[in-house]
């Protein structure tokens, strides 16, 4: 079992020679999972440093904000770092606004509209796995059986003229061709 830092702490990624390729803050698990539209985190875990821990979320932000600045970033031309933002703009406990999340409501209706039966079925089984399981044991075990179930897995196909979804298990008709037509602007 892995024991994370304690409190808010102060992470950063380095390359192979020992320089720092990313600086973050985080709290729990943040600093060796890849998050959606983020920096991946080396393979080698042995290069994710903890500069600092044990800190509240201010603190933390402002060591994040005042590393970035020393090393720069590389977006901007300042610096080594990967790092899109200064730092110091994190949104632990973000609260959103009424607006925004029937937004997101919206978003995830459609999103659901498009599931087929199945998908539907398994993640209302995984939410029942992860939700009603009495222990780690039980919830791994549930989820275990779920990954197993056969998904049917589509891939976009086209035949230039058009877009459709198709069975990833079906072979492809003839005239049509893996993969998805763009728009021209």
């Amino acid at each position: 079992m892995k024991i994370y830092p304690t409190g808010f702490y102060v992470y950063a990624y380095l390359r192979e020679n020992g320089t720092p390729y990313y600086i973050g803050k985080g709290k729990g698990d943040r600093a060796w999972y890849k998050r959606q539209h983020e920096t991946r985190p080396p393979k080698d875990k042995t290069r994710i440093v903890i500069v600092e821990q044990n800190l509240t979320e201010i603190g933390a932000l402002s060591i994040e904000r005042r590393l970035i600045q020393w090393y720069g970033r590389k977006d901007v031309g300042t610096g080594i770092l990967r790092n899109k933002t200064d730092g110091g703009d994190g949104n632990f406990g973000l609260k959103h606004s009424d607006v925004s999340r029937e937004i997101m409501r919206e978003k995830s209706k459609l999103a659901s509209a498009r599931m087929t039966d199945a998908a539907k079925k398994i993640k209302v089984e995984r939410y029942k796995a992860t939700m009603t399981a009495k222990s780690t044991e039980e919830k791994q075990s549930r989820l275990v059986k779920l990954s197993k179930i056969k998904r049917s897995v589509t891939v976009w196909i086209n035949d230039c003229v058009q877009n459709k979804r198709h069975k990833i298990d079906q072979p492809i008709p003839n005239g049509w061709a893996r993969g998805r037509l763009t728009k021209e602007k």
